[in-house]
């Protein structure tokens, strides 16, 4: 037993476990935006440079804050040095609207689950997922900007990009949570790096 907070610390480890399964479940239903080759294609539909992933990377991510500026963006990405986000932000505004930039992302999400898992995409197992996954989003209090600007976004329809939404909202706010948590113990930018790479 705790005594200073009267909770079993083994419950801590519990929930501690329990998160990090969900990241490693999670994590690549989100992550397949920033390296598949139909986002790529939508990507350079709208106008983006696709020899590197930076370009629809600042877009991909930070389109559902609006035209936001540089200053937000580096702000809300928090280990991204300012200069590189500079590079890409709000030169993503200029090439496409935010609102082009999401519809393009739901259009890159939903091609990209047909390709990776044909009629699976569409199977029970998909359509069971994406309402349990989205009842989670919906339970987690938006801890900051990403987070928050994901959870009020419109839901697809489609069920393989309504999980991936999901996962998004879910992805996001375990970010905002890890920049609140580097924010109160007073780690900028560059000591987060350090930090995570020592570990």
């Amino acid at each position: 037993m705790d005594t200073d907070t009267g909770t079993d610390a083994g419950t801590g480890a519990v929930e501690r476990a329990a998160a990090r399964r969900m990241w490693h479940l999670l994590e690549p239903v989100h992550a397949v935006v920033y390296y598949a080759p139909e986002a790529y294609e939508e990507a350079a539909a709208l106008g983006y440079g696709t020899a590197e992933r930076w370009p629809a990377y600042f877009a991909w991510r930070a389109a559902p804050l609006g035209p936001a500026g540089a200053e937000e963006t580096t702000a809300a990405f928090h280990s991204f040095s300012p200069d590189m986000v500079a590079r890409y932000v709000p030169e993503s505004w200029r090439i496409a609207a935010p609102e082009a930039v999401l519809a393009a992302r739901t259009r890159a999400v939903t091609r990209t689950y047909a390709a990776l898992l044909g009629p699976g995409a569409d199977t029970p197992g998909v359509a069971e997922a994406a309402p349990l996954a989205r009842r989670v989003a919906g339970a987690a209090v938006p801890a900051g900007p990403l987070s928050a600007a994901n959870a009020a976004l419109p839901w697809p329809g489609e069920p393989a990009a309504a999980l991936w939404q999901a996962a998004t909202v879910i992805r996001e706010h375990r970010g905002d949570g890890h920049l609140r948590a580097l924010r109160e113990v007073g780690l900028d930018p560059v000591e987060s790096l350090v930090s995570f790479a020592a570990i």
